[in-house]
């Protein structure tokens, strides 16, 4: 369970506020503001947050940015466009439209792929470059497309019934490779031919894609793999059929439909897995020797620099191992280069690698406690650490090898800023490139030459310009400067910025917390408070950059918004992120509670109209601190996991082991004391429960399981909203207005006067 995994408002946790200040009690009617936040303003095209640039990528020669950008009247149906590197000047490519005679219908496996992926958008939503600068894949329909840049006009590489899904096109822009009907193909631009690679797919036997729990949890989206040289490919094989059906109804507005989902609930079987190797030159499929047991994830695989060996992380079940094996490709022997190991988990978000020329490659992780850039010499030998201190590395950017220098992303100074830096092969020189408080993300050229950069902070939107290699701003792409003509202009009369703290847990831990209070409030005014949390791990909800507005809409609707960063949370350290094993529901209950404390004494705060609202674990979250606690007024659980036996097995046993009593991995309690079942007798406060009917991750059966339950107990104290046709998180522009304003609706109801 990733933070994408949560509905839009959910992501969209605490943006703004002021400092604290010394008032007195004295209740007063609501002020009505004008240009006001409300849901259909902040779910309305164009987007509040200004004009996006999404994948930008310089181009080969270096000349040229591309980039999926939204259209003005909409910014969800996205389009391929170039700026010149040179003048700034932009133009459109390929418009999404022009190309389709009818509207783009998603096969099935192409939506559960983007929700994976969490590709929120219509038309383009992903494309690549060859290696020459020439071509410019993308899909689009169903089918594959490539922009000639020579010709300048975009042509249709397949036109079939089945639907290509995690199409590529090689370095040499010679292939296209994809896959369709659980097979894998390659397709010959020059010759226009198509070859299959892969034989024996099934509806459960599938080829060149990766299992649901390694793309939802372990971060791996595809499962086939070119060699630097294309003269082999690897690819997967995954069956199924050990895993169980979950047979669940899918309630949609058109009718329903009854889904025979294979979900590995935790504590049973996972589909199993092969690594195959396809000589491109003629031969049977190699398969790699990746040991004998099959109760494992295929949770990375990697090519060396010239092709000739390749690299598969094999973890263990219980997520404490990491055998990083290096295979030959010709004969599919493998051997292992090293092991990384965890008493806890090890986690996979975040882990990096990049082959070198010489033979070596670099690697990133947590070993010291917090990830960091290593570099290995041929065969996975003399690892030396090249970054070092109580700090993460979040990723490797690029390597300049000439130079021996890397180019990374991090937070050196302080969890709630990133920014970049480079730093040469032994550690020294290491510099900062990103100037400016707030989150800078960076995109290399090949040669590392420039980068483009994003940056945002509390009041600025995401800016994305070029930038040399030290830094030095070359041009804007977008500079998306809040000014009269900017879609938030009408809103930054109450627009605030946060004022950001510590508090301290039962065991001294420092927990980083924002605190948002509304322009408006007179002395000696109490203001109700609502605690947007999330909670779980894996996910930074307190931090400098631009989160969207949800948090501004409570605002504007007078609440001081509160959001904690409780122990758990990412990009603090593995022993911050530790507390969790074993006590899901527990440390993160304690925690919030802290916050709560805190916030309530606020002298602007009414103590007595206190609010929790969150998504996904952050939904789970609300259900415990009604339960367990007795400082909140009301809450809204929006897709809550109310009992982890009914989540996956990748995420779930990764942090609470195996609900097995006669498995190695497990924990007596572990289950019984994370479920929100256990806490129900203690939450008498009402409640909002909110979920898509054909939700597939955290699925239907959660809130099913929870409502029964509490009809069983009498309760009276909880409210149901469900929404037909809806997943994990939410698309339809509709649906997320009704969503929001009942939220708005449910509070004011519950924490007003």
């Amino acid at each position: 369970m990733r933070s994408l995994t949560i509905a839009s408002l959910a992501m969209l946790l605490g943006l703004y506020g002021c400092s604290d200040a010394e008032q007195t009690a004295a209740p007063v009617e609501p002020i009505v503001k004008v240009g006001n936040l409300t849901p259909e303003i902040l779910h309305s095209d164009p987007s509040l947050s200004g004009k996006s640039l999404r994948q930008a990528k310089i181009s080969p020669d270096g000349t040229m940015v591309t980039v999926l950008q939204g259209r003005e009247d909409d910014a969800k149906q996205q389009d391929l466009w170039a700026y010149d590197l040179t003048t700034g000047e932009g133009k459109i490519l390929v418009s999404s439209t022009d190309l389709l005679g009818e509207p783009e219908v998603l096969s099935a496996e192409e939506k559960n792929r983007r929700e994976r992926a969490r590709e929120y958008g219509k038309g383009i939503v992903s494309y690549s470059w060859d290696e020459k600068g020439e071509k410019i894949l993308f899909p689009l329909g169903g089918d594959v497309f490539l922009y000639d840049l020579v010709e300048r006009k975009a042509v249709q590489v397949t036109d079939t019934e089945g639907f290509e899904t995690d199409a590529r096109i090689s370095g040499s822009g010679k292939y296209v490779s994809y896959v369709r009907d659980n097979n894998l193909f390659l397709y010959s631009l020059n010759l226009k031919i198509e070859r299959q690679l892969s034989g024996g797919a099934t509806d459960l036997i599938r080829n060149g894609i990766a299992s649901f729990v390694v793309q939802e949890e372990l971060g791996r989206s595809t499962g086939y793999w070119l060699s630097p040289n294309e003269s082999y490919m690897a690819y997967s094989k995954i069956d199924e059929s050990p895993i169980a059906i979950e047979n669940r109804i899918e309630f949609s507005a058109g009718g329903i439909e009854n889904v025979a989902q294979r979900y590995p609930f935790a504590g049973t079987d996972n589909a199993t897995v092969r690594l195959g190797i396809k000589p491109l030159g003629g031969g049977r499929t190699v398969w790699a020797d990746i040991g004998d047991n099959p109760d494992i994830y295929l949770a990375r695989v990697y090519w060396s620099d010239d092709g000739n060996r390749m690299y598969a992380g094999i973890l263990s079940r219980d997520q404490k191992s990491l055998k990083m094996l290096e295979i030959i490709p010709v004969t599919g022997a493998s051997k292992l280069m090293f092991e990384e190991t965890s008493p806890t988990w090890l986690s996979m978000r975040g882990s990096s690698f990049k082959a070198l020329a010489d033979g070596g490659f670099l690697w990133t992780s947590q070993r010291d406690g917090f990830r960091h850039v290593y570099r290995y010499e041929t065969g996975g030998q003399n690892p030396v650490q090249i970054t070092k201190g109580d700090w993460p590395v979040s990723s490797i950017n690029c390597v300049d090898e000439a130079n021996r220098t890397i180019y990374f992303s991090g937070s050196r100074d302080t969890p709630l800023e990133t920014h970049v830096y480079r730093v040469g092969f032994d550690g020294g020189n290491l510099m900062q490139l990103s100037e400016g408080e707030g989150r800078h993300s960076a995109r290399f050229s090949q040669n590392c030459a420039a980068y483009i950069g994003t940056y945002s902070n509390n009041s600025t939107p995401p800016q994305t310009r070029a930038n040399d290699a030290n830094g030095k701003p070359l041009i804007w792409l977008n500079e998306n400067k809040v000014d009269e003509n900017h879609p938030y202009a009408p809103y930054l009369a109450s627009h605030v910025t946060p004022q950001y703290g510590q508090l301290t847990a039962e065991d001294g831990t420092k927990l980083d917390y924002m605190l948002y209070k509304p322009t408006d409030i007179l002395p000696g005014e109490r203001r109700p408070a609502i605690t947007l949390v999330y909670g779980g791990p894996g996910v930074q909800r307190v931090h400098k950059g631009w989160n969207r507005l949800g948090a501004q809409m409570f605002v504007d609707a007078g609440y001081v918004v509160f959001q904690l960063d409780n122990r758990g949370a990412y990009n603090r350290g593995k022993q911050f992120e530790d507390h969790l094993y074993r006590s899901m529901g527990v440390i993160e209950t304690k925690d919030q509670k802290v916050g709560a404390e805190f916030l309530k004494k606020l002298r602007f705060v009414d103590p007595d109209r206190m609010g929790v609202f969150g998504w996904s674990y952050g939904g789970y979250m609300v259900l415990h601190m009604l339960g367990q606690t007795d400082v909140y007024a009301s809450g809204v659980a929006g897709a809550p996991v109310t009992d982890w036996a009914l989540y996956d097995t990748a995420y779930t046993e990764r942090y609470l082991g195996d609900p097995r009593p006669d498995n190695e991995n497990y924990t007596k309690g572990a289950y019984e004391n994370g479920s929100v079942f256990a806490h129900l007798e203690g939450l008498t406060e009402p409640f909002l429960l909110m979920h898509g009917m054909a939700d597939d991750n955290v699925v239907f059966r959660h809130s099913i399981k929870l409502m029964g339950k509490l009809q069983e107990m009498g309760a009276q104290n909880m409210r149901v909203m469900t929404y037909p046709g809806e997943k994990h998180g939410f698309r339809n522009n509709q649906n997320q207005i009704h969503r929001d304003q009942l939220i708005l609706d449910f509070f004011e109801e519950t924490l007003g006067e």
